[in-house]
């Protein structure tokens, strides 16, 4: 008998290969496939559920000794922040209609309040629909591309990072750190997600809260920072972002003015 994987000559009876370390499996049935799905996918040694599992209570372990060399303990960065993606295209698929019908509902309910408080344009029918309809149009389109744009916006955050952070880590490494943080994001993202879509849509909300905490706190454990250095490294995160989301807004605007005044008709 010889190893499937690479040829080897194995043992009678052997249950794994002696140089590969490949399991032995002769035939593909169910049991052999849950079994393969538990130990590989389920199992709490897996690599992914220990990646997850420290950046939730250890963070600057996987941090740093990533970044030093040590990669057969934790999953790839890039796999572990692909599998909080496909998590969160999941909850969308499935739950994005009930959770905009849900956060219109909450919607009309403020609107209806604002009507009978504070009157005014509040209480005109036709503010009230576009309101709606704007709100419930922004949502779509938020959530639709929310996948597309996080990954997006990675690089960006990284560039900011390695700013605020700086040394002793590159710019690759810093992507690497962001990987992770917004892989354990995206988690945290699907979860609130899913609660939000059976109990309130306010719960969503707290996403972006988590986002910015799990960033403080695996920055601040990686650096060693005390409480006051990691709040001002944030504030420092967070201004550079607002003064990166206003340039890129005047460039956008500069150039449809432009296309619109000198573009062709």
């Amino acid at each position: 008998m010889e190893c499937k994987n690479c040829k080897t000559l194995l043992i009678n009876e052997s249950r794994f290969c002696n140089k590969c370390g490949a399991k032995v499996v002769d035939r593909i049935d169910l049991k052999s496939m849950v079994s393969e799905f538990a130990e590989n996918v389920l199992g709490w040694d897996n690599k992914y559920f220990v990646t997850l599992k420290l950046m939730i209570l250890e963070p600057q372990l996987v941090l740093g000794e990533y970044a030093q060399g040590v990669r057969k303990k934790y999953v790839h960065p890039f796999s572990y922040l692909i599998i909080g993606v496909t998590l969160m295209l999941f909850a969308l698929n499935f739950f994005l209609d009930d959770y905009i019908n849900a956060s219109q509902e909450l919607n009309k309910t403020q609107i209806e309040w604002m009507a009978e408080n504070l009157g005014g344009q509040y209480s005109n029918p036709d503010f009230q629909k576009e309101q709606l309809e704007g709100s419930k149009t922004s949502q779509e389109i938020a959530l639709k591309y929310f996948n597309i744009l996080s990954l997006i916006l990675i690089p960006i955050y990284t560039f900011i990072a390695f700013l605020v952070y700086r040394k002793p880590y590159n710019y690759g490494e810093h992507l690497v750190f962001n990987s992770y943080i917004q892989g354990t994001s995206f988690v945290a993202t699907f979860i609130l997600f899913l609660l939000s879509v059976f109990t309130s849509p306010l719960v969503y909300l707290l996403a972006t809260f988590i986002t910015i905490f799990l960033y403080t706190y695996a920055y601040g454990k990686l650096y060693k920072l005390s409480p006051s250095e990691s709040i001002l490294k944030l504030f420092l995160f967070i201004a550079l972002i607002i003064i990166f989301s206003i340039v890129v807004g005047v460039v956008l605007i500069s150039m449809g003015y432009l296309w619109g005044r000198f573009g062709p008709t």
